[in-house]
């Protein structure tokens, strides 16, 4: 499995390599601008660069789907830091580094049963699974954030990128799921982010505007499954409120089935 991390604008601020061990970090490709290549060149050595052309984590993301000389691929948000159940109940605590390639080990293990797009739980909301085990602890069919992966053997030609500018990560999955392609996400690891919407990243474009054309979009093309709300956000987006989305992601697998 290649690792790839889109990044944009925080060359000095590459959380998700930090806390990684120093092996797992260089295997690692971060996925830049062509206008930044020179500065992130300081910083790592492996990169994938992207023409100037292409905007947005749409377009990155299906460059990188294109790209890629391995076809199962883990694409990770740059500011991310990894967790794992304590062994107490509900608790989690930070990963060691050499906890972080079991990580990735776990999902390459789930694309040998056949699940062709696999994620990492939100840190948020982990807790509501009960259990101390790998093996107990996972969801099929669910919403998974910042952690995407995939088997590209699987999944292309069963999905289209560049539909929506931002939320595309859901876009993708819902036609996966609708196209029949099972997805699962570990509970037993998890994953968080210092803020939403930092400085950097998606932040260049995403704005109040952007985000409701999209929730407004996503429901346009998943009748069915998606249902647009208004959001508080009183701290992690700074807009005060934003319009979202709430998804039947079992539901959109099932009608697969039907």
């Amino acid at each position: 499995m290649k690792i790839f991390i889109p990044t944009k604008s925080r060359v000095d601020n590459q959380r998700t390599l930090r806390f990684m061990p120093e092996d797992l970090r260089e295997q690692c490709v971060l996925v830049v601008d062509e206008n930044e290549a020179d500065d992130y060149r300081k910083v790592h050595k492996n990169l994938l660069v992207v023409p100037n052309h292409l905007k947005g984590i749409s377009a990155v993301r299906k460059y990188i789907w294109d790209t890629s000389d391995d076809p199962r691929i883990c694409m990770l948000d740059d500011d991310l830091k990894f967790h794992i159940r304590s062994g107490d109940g509900h608790k989690l605590r930070s990963c060691e580094p050499n906890e972080y390639y079991k990580i990735f080990q776990l999902l390459d293990r789930y694309m040998d049963m056949g699940y062709g797009h696999c994620g990492i739980s939100d840190r948020n909301g982990n807790n509501r699974k009960v259990g101390n085990s790998v093996e107990e602890l996972f969801e099929e069919n669910t919403r998974y954030i910042r952690v995407l992966a995939y088997d590209l053997n699987i999944c292309k030609g069963r999905a289209k990128h560049g539909r929506v500018e931002v939320m595309e990560d859901f876009d993708i999955a819902l036609q996966l799921l609708r196209n029949g392609v099972p997805n699962i996400v570990s509970y037993y690891y998890a994953q968080g982010q210092v803020q939403s919407n930092a400085d950097g990243g998606c932040s260049t474009y995403r704005t109040q505007e952007v985000q409701a054309k999209a929730a407004e979009k996503m429901k346009l093309m998943h009748p069915d499954f998606v249902r647009v709300v208004e959001k508080e956000t009183k701290t992690a987006w700074g807009w005060g409120s934003r319009k979202d989305v709430v998804i039947s992601w079992k539901k959109a697998y099932a009608s697969s089935r039907n």
